[in-house]
């Protein structure tokens, strides 16, 4: 579902956002209805089919406007250097500001940062990055080398959630960052390699 910019269907939206959020912390979205999801909100449940088919489409649509933020931070950053490091900060930020909805999400989908879009998308970019900089020869390695370093970050992130979001997200990124950079000291040019430490 496209990005309304009416301010009244936004603020709805969050407004349902918000109040699925809050009953997820009561029960299993499998025992939240309809109804009761629309008394906690203040709407009526016609107002609720106006904006959505079920309770999961509400989940649907949020999953797809972070995989869309996630898109654009891999977009806006500069890949032909490979700024790992600009690229997990601003993911950070976006799990930050997000943080109780994806501790959900992850309960409903513990794979969300193992498989799936998520890890399909940064590794796109991973792949792209380190054709820029690394001097592999054949595709299997590109391939290895990719999903070494997808896997790894996202299994960081993964782990922080699963520690219930304890110590500082901005540690676990510092940690994902010179692991990576640390990771392809063997396949990155030593000056190229300094470019993207600085």
């Amino acid at each position: 579902m496209p990005r309304s910019t009416d301010l009244r269907v936004v603020k709805t939206r969050q407004t349902i956002r918000s109040a699925l959020i809050s009953l997820m912390s009561e029960k299993e979205l499998a025992d939240i209805t309809i109804s009761e999801l629309s008394e906690r909100a203040q709407i009526n449940r016609k107002t609720f089919y106006r904006h959505y088919g079920a309770i999961s489409d509400v989940i649907t649509e949020f999953e797809d406007e972070l995989l869309s933020d996630f898109a654009d931070i891999l977009k806006t950053s500069n890949t032909s250097i490979f700024e790992i490091g600009s690229v997990l900060r601003e993911i950070s930020a976006l799990i930050s500001g997000n943080q109780e909805y994806f501790v959900k999400l992850l309960k409903l989908n513990p794979e969300l940062f193992s498989s799936g879009r998520v890890k399909a998308m940064l590794r796109r970019a991973v792949e792209i990055a380190l054709r820029d900089v690394c001097r592999i020869a054949d595709e299997q390695t590109l391939h290895a080398l990719s999903e070494f370093t997808t896997s790894g970050v996202l299994s960081l992130y993964s782990a922080w959630f699963d520690t219930g979001c304890t110590g500082s997200l901005d540690v676990i990124t510092d940690i994902a960052n010179r692991m990576t950079m640390s990771g392809l000291k063997g396949f990155v040019e030593d000056e190229k390699l300094r470019e993207m430490l600085k």
